[in-house]
């Protein structure tokens, strides 16, 4: 198992840029904030995504 992890962090980390892997996390954390019925989670969620969406533009 462990050889398999060492191998898709390689593979990713060599064919995806950066920009790339952060949209990745970015999209997935949006999706697993989405399930949560926490406010606290979409508060932080959405301070953190609007200024990092500002950043990039």
């Amino acid at each position: 198992m462990n050889v398999v992890i060492k191998f898709l962090k390689y593979f990713i980390c060599k064919w995806f840029g950066t920009v790339a892997i952060e949209k990745i996390v970015i999209i997935l954390l949006k999706e697993l904030v989405k399930r949560t019925d926490s406010k606290v989670d979409d508060e932080v969620f959405k301070a953190i995504f609007d200024k990092t969406a500002e950043e990039g533009q």
